[in-house]
C-alpha cells in the first residue's frame, strides 16, 4: 500500500475537521485537507471526492463550502481537497514555480494512487465485492479544467466500468480562452513583465497596511507570502497561454452517459455577467452538456466565481453540488438569496 495515502485510514477523536495532510511526488509536495468518512475508517469510503481548488490554490478558502457538503452526503462519503505545489504557505515551495501542465500531471499521479490505494483497502480480509469504492472529481475555476484534462488522461479503457474516475464536477470551470474573458484583459498587466516579476517583491512592503483591510484571513496569508505569490502569478500566466479552444465534442460525449447514476460531468455557472473569468466558453460547454433541462447544468443568480468567500454562497454550491452526488436523498430546490450579502474584496477576481 502507498504509505502516502496512509492518512486516509487516520482516526480521530475530535470532530474537528478537516485533517491536515500532504502528498508528495517528483515535482514537490502539495497541501491537502481531508473529510474522512462520518462513520469512520475502519473500511474506505464508498464514495471519494477529490476537489481540485482553483488559484491560489489555498485550502483556508474551502472549509466553509466543504464542510456542509459532507454534511448533505451519506456517512460513508469522504472528500479530500488538493491544492497545487508551490501554493502553501505551510509547506515549502519548490525553487521554481510549476506550470499548469506540470500541475496536471501532479494531479494525475495523486488520481491514480488514490485508485490503486482504495481497490486494495477494499480487497484486504480476502473481500471479495464488486462494489469498488467511486471515485469522482469536483474543481473550481482552473481545478474544473485540471479535472476535464484528467479525466480525459486516466479514463480510456474502452470498458467504461474500468474508469477510475467515476464523474467529473465543475464549479464556475474556466475551460476555454481565459486570457479573453474580463478579468483576463483588465488584469494582463500582472501576468507580464514589468508587473509580474514585481509583484512578489512588493509583499513586504504592503503587511504593515494588511490589519486595516478587509482582506479574508486566507488572502491575507497570500499576500504576506512572496513566494506563493510567485508561483500564483506563474501558474496564472501559463493559464493564460494555454486555456484556449474548449474541445466541446469531449464534453457532448460526457452528456451521452447514465446521467442518473451520477456519472458523466456535472457543473455549476454563475448568471450573466458575475464571472469574469468565464467567457464564451461557458454558454458553448452548457450546450454541450444538455443545459440546465437536461439536468446536468446549473446556473446560479447572485453567486459569484469566488462562492467561496461567504458562508452563504459556499452552502448555496454545496447543495447544488449534493443533488448530483447524492440523488437519492431529499433537497430542497436551490434558490438564489432575495438580498445578496456584501461580498469580500476580490469576490470577482480570485480564486481563479
Amino acid at each position: 500500500m502507498d504509505d502516502r495515502l496512509a492518512f486516509l485510514r487516520q482516526t480521530t477523536t475530535t470532530s474537528s475537521f478537516p485533517l491536515p495532510c500532504s502528498f508528495k511526488d517528483k515535482s514537490g509536495e502539495v497541501e491537502l485537507n481531508y473529510w474522512p468518512a462520518q462513520r469512520g475508517t475502519s473500511s474506505p469510503p464508498s464514495h471519494l471526492i477529490l476537489f481540485i481548488l482553483g488559484n491560489p490554490g489555498l485550502l483556508g478558502y474551502y472549509p466553509p463550502f466543504l464542510t456542509h457538503l459532507q454534511s448533505l452526503l451519506p456517512p460513508s462519503y469522504a472528500i479530500l481537497a488538493t491544492s497545487h505545489i508551490g501554493h502553501s504557505t505551510t509547506i515549502p515551495s519548490p525553487k521554481d514555480p510549476l506550470d499548469l501542465p506540470q500541475q496536471l500531471e501532479s494531479k494525475i499521479e495523486l488520481v491514480q494512487s488514490l485508485r490503486t490505494y482504495l481497490d486494495g483497502w477494499s480487497t484486504e480480509d480476502g473481500n471479495t465485492s464488486s462494489d469498488k469504492p467511486k471515485l469522482s472529481l469536483m474543481g473550481h475555476s482552473v481545478g474544473a479544467w485540471l479535472t476535464c484534462e484528467v479525466m480525459k488522461q486516466v479514463n480510456t479503457s474502452p470498458n467504461e466500468q474500468e474508469w477510475p474516475v467515476e464523474s467529473g464536477l465543475l464549479l464556475f470551470p474556466t475551460l476555454g480562452w481565459i486570457s479573453n474573458t474580463w478579468n483576463g484583459w483588465t488584469l494582463w498587466p500582472i501576468f507580464h513583465r514589468p508587473f509580474k516579476p514585481l509583484l512578489p517583491l512588493l509583499s513586504p512592503l504592503i503587511r504593515p497596511l494588511l490589519p486595516y483591510t478587509s482582506l479574508p484571513p486566507t488572502s491575507v496569508s497570500l499576500v504576506n507570502s512572496s513566494e506563493v505569490i510567485k508561483h500564483v502569478l506563474h501558474l496564472s500566466r501559463s493559464e493564460m497561454d494555454l486555456i484556449r479552444d474548449p474541445d466541446l465534442e469531449w464534453f457532448k460525449l460526457q452528456n451521452t452517459r447514465e446521467h442518473g447514476g451520477g456519472k458523466g460531468l456535472y457543473g455549476v455557472w454563475a448568471k450573466g455577467n458575475l464571472d469574469g473569468w468565464v467567457g464564451r466558453d461557458g454558454p458553448l460547454v452548457q450546450d454541450a452538456l444538455g443545459g440546465e433541462e437536461g439536468g446536468r447544468v446549473k446556473v446560479l443568480d447572485g453567486v459569484p466565481h469566488a462562492f467561496c468567500l461567504t458562508q452563504e454562497n459556499s452552502e448555496l454550491v454545496a447543495e447544488a453540488v449534493a443533488s448530483w452526488l447524492n440523488p437519492t436523498s431529499s433537497h430542497k430546490p436551490i434558490e438564489s438569496p432575495s438580498t445578496h450579502p456584501k461580498e469580500p474584496l476580490g469576490a470577482n477576481v480570485m480564486p481563479m
